[in-house]
């Protein structure tokens, strides 16, 4: 008897994404040789044109309209709960709405590594963009802290254990660097793999206003207070510079300062503010890293 193939969901959050939603949408459609699996795209953006001709050309793709503007968290775990109540997936992958596949067998080559180490939480691909090509050794893996969100694929049993996404982290900025984190205080492995890669279309993400600055600046703020270890609190001064050398230490002849520094110092105030305000909330949060939050118990007892 063949074994069933796994149920993989893919979530793709929505926002104004126009033309790049649907070549995002399409390439999945096209390329994925892997069967069993559903696209979900979660739009809080109401009247969308794209996202209307979307359900007209795929209907097989599922897609929840929120009408209304929401972080990204509370998105991905509204996606979460359907994708594990309702569709009962085993797996399920997280993809930037200006990511492209191009490798057919991307689905194929991520399960096949989770499956060989069940320690494994999260994995991603190697991710190319305009700009640069992520380097990899040769092993089929590689066991690190921190992997760019854009196309990340999660085992059920992490959401089971630790809930889903921060849903402060408004409305974007550093939640899936927080929910890594807590992935990893759980007893989850994180992991890359050169097995497979994805483009990431870079050029639509470059927001260079005071309110995006504003935004980066206090939600980095977030994460280091709920993450970052009394004695290394001294990271909150990556707001303003930044390491020649990602490998070497945070030592000053390996500092830089970032493009936007002065506006970060100035901003800096303000974001502080607005995350004391939270501060309640915050410290309960930071007791316990590896507590179920942010899903209902429903997702737990799946």
């Amino acid at each position: 008897m063949r074994k069933r193939e796994k149920k993989i969901c893919i979530i793709v959050i929505n926002h104004l994404g126009g033309n790049i939603l649907k070549e995002c949408v399409t390439s999945i459609l096209t390329l994925t040789n892997y069967t069993n699996y559903k696209l979900i795209i979660i739009d809080d953006y109401p009247n969308d044109r794209i996202v209307d001709e979307i359900k007209r050309e795929f209907r097989e793709v599922k897609i929840i309209s929120l009408n209304t503007r929401v972080s990204t968290g509370y998105a991905r775990n509204i996606g979460i709960e359907y994708a594990i109540i309702e569709e009962k997936a085993d797996y399920i992958i997280f993809l930037d709405n200006d990511v492209k596949v191009v490798d057919g067998n991307w689905i194929r080559k991520l399960l096949k590594l989770m499956d060989k180490d069940k320690k494994i939480g999260v994995i991603a691909p190697v991710i190319y963009t305009q700009e640069y090509y992520q380097t990899f050794t040769k092993k089929d893996v590689d066991l690190i802290r921190y992997i760019p969100g854009a196309c990340i694929m999660v085992r059920k049993e992490v959401f089971q254990k630790i809930g889903g996404f921060d849903v402060n982290f408004w409305p974007l900025g550093n939640d899936d660097s927080d929910f890594l984190n807590r992935v990893i205080s759980s007893g989850f492995k994180v992991a890359i793999t050169g097995k497979t890669r994805i483009f990431h279309n870079t050029t639509t993400k470059k927001r260079r206003s005071i309110f995006w600055s504003f935004i980066n600046t206090r939600n980095y703020l977030r994460y280091i207070l709920l993450n970052v270890r009394i004695n290394n609190l001294y990271e909150i001064f990556s707001l303003i510079v930044i390491r020649k050398n990602l490998s070497d230490s945070f030592r000053p002849s390996n500092l830089i300062f970032s493009p936007d520094w002065y506006v970060r110092l100035v901003l800096l105030p303000l974001a502080l503010l607005s995350n004391l305000r939270s501060i309640r909330e915050i410290l309960k949060l930071r007791r316990n890293r590896s507590g179920f939050y942010f899903l209902s118990h429903r997702v737990k007892n799946m």
